[in-house]
């Protein structure tokens, strides 16, 4: 089983710091997890947690800063993604 959230905390600095928490149970699933952070391929399952995730990321202003990053740094641009959804 999949479980997650993402919220921002707040900084001294004024600006938030994005706090993605995933939470992986039973012995299926924590073993494909592995096997992914390991270079393995994604299932299924995990590529619809990372859709759950991005949209979650996305409703926090530290989270969407960080979205940002990754696509100035060349990632791929999921805000984009996002907005573009119906």
């Amino acid at each position: 089983m999949y479980e997650s959230r993402a919220y921002d905390r707040p900084t001294e600095f004024g600006s938030p710091e994005p706090v993605v928490v995933l939470v992986v149970s039973g012995t299926h699933d924590v073993s494909r997890i592995l096997n992914l952070m390991n270079g393995g391929s994604a299932v299924v399952e995990q590529l619809e947690i990372g859709q759950r995730l991005t949209a979650q990321v996305a409703r926090h202003d530290g989270g969407r800063a960080a979205m940002k990053l990754l696509a100035d740094h060349g990632g791929p641009d999921l805000l984009s993604r996002l907005d573009d959804e119906p």
